[in-house]
């Protein structure tokens, strides 16, 4: 008679219940030297692209380098991140760098003020609450680069018509390579600040309201920073043939509103020239104090609609664009149409 064979002595493996963790553990292993490689690679190829850069003659200084992150991102850290060259010297605060290790090609980061730029001459300052930037690039080079900034304050000391200074609630900046115009070198811009108080403006135009600035321009020849003096580089890019495409210049402020396109450059005496196009709603302050108050001048204003009665009927309204002549800047002397505007003298910018 058959027996049947027992069944509660059998021992089952237990391989398969632990494997899933056996290879989780390995994964991670194998990550974290990973990253360290990823790591070190990523130390020697700053440093070989700072000695690139110095034989360049641009001199890179990172200061209490620290690389981190583990374990998906790659974060470099400078507690203060300064540039040489020539004459001109830059210098940043914090500044921290991140890219994902899966696309390294994409830089996030965040920069501490105070900036400090000066050639010698010219000085430009800087601060911030915040600001961040984001740079994409490929193997060709950069694809694109985009700066956002907080409450941001600038003042520009040394200029030949005296000091400038600025500030806003909030700057973004865009720029990127055009591909269309790869010949000319040419760089799209577009920049925006909202609520900028700028006494420049304010005694040009009139009124104390804070206003919103937005720029959207194409720079020819722009092929990198020399490591000359501003007025070096301004004169590089002269005789380069480089030129401002003005796409849209627009400025709001309180009741005044002006939008501009045209083209400028820089004649041989370092002047700006070019034409432009304009249209504008409120400035017949503006057009008085081009014309010195001037009966001109108003009437000017009057027909184009720029007068206080233009809204007198609906003072809420929008105001409406009006376009002016064209705007001629030819050997030191502004022209609307075919008249030349009086007490108005363009100066060499250098």
């Amino acid at each position: 008679m058959d027996q049947a064979a027992p069944t509660g002595n059998v021992r089952r493996s237990r391989f398969w219940l632990y494997t899933p963790f056996v290879l989780l553990l390995l994964l991670a292993i194998a990550w974290s030297v990973a990253w360290f490689v990823i790591r070190n690679r990523t130390a020697e190829a700053l440093d070989g692209w700072i000695a690139a850069e110095a034989r360049a003659g641009r001199e890179w200084t990172c200061t209490d380098r620290s690389i981190a992150g583990y374990p998906f991102r790659i974060e470099v850290v400078c507690s203060n991140l300064e540039l040489k060259r020539g004459a001109v010297t830059a210098s940043f605060g914090r500044t921290e760098a991140v890219a994902q290790v899966y696309q390294p090609r994409r830089i996030i980061a965040e920069v501490a003020g105070p900036l400090r730029v000066t050639d010698g001459t010219v000085a430009v300052q800087g601060s911030w609450d915040l600001l961040q930037a984001s740079i994409n690039a490929s193997q060709t080079g950069l694809q694109r680069l985009s700066v956002a900034a907080d409450a941001p304050k600038v003042t520009v000391t040394g200029l030949p018509a005296g000091e400038f200074s600025g500030s806003g609630r909030h700057l973004e900046l865009h720029v990127r390579p055009n591909p269309s115009r790869a010949a000319e070198q040419a760089r799209d811009v577009a920049a925006s600040i909202t609520d900028a108080r700028i006494p420049l403006l304010d005694g040009l135009i009139g009124g104390t309201e804070p206003a919103n600035l937005n720029a959207d321009v194409t720079v020819t020849q722009a092929d990198g920073f020399k490591g000359g003096t501003i007025a070096e580089e301004l004169e590089l890019w002269r005789k380069a043939g480089g030129k401002l495409d003005l796409l849209m210049l627009s400025a709001t402020k309180g009741s005044r509103q002006i939008e501009t396109k045209g083209e400028l450059r820089l004649d041989e005496q370092h002047r700006p020239a070019g034409q432009i196009n304009v249209a504008a709603a409120g400035l017949d302050g503006l057009l008085g104090n081009l014309t010195g108050g001037r009966l001109g001048g108003n009437l000017l204003g009057m027909l184009l609609g720029q007068g206080p009665r233009a809204n007198a009927a609906q003072p809420n309204a929008k105001p409406q664009l009006a376009s002016l002549p064209p705007l001629r800047l030819e050997n030191g002397f502004l022209a609307m149409g075919p008249f030349v505007i009086p007490n108005v003298k363009l100066q060499p910018l250098y």
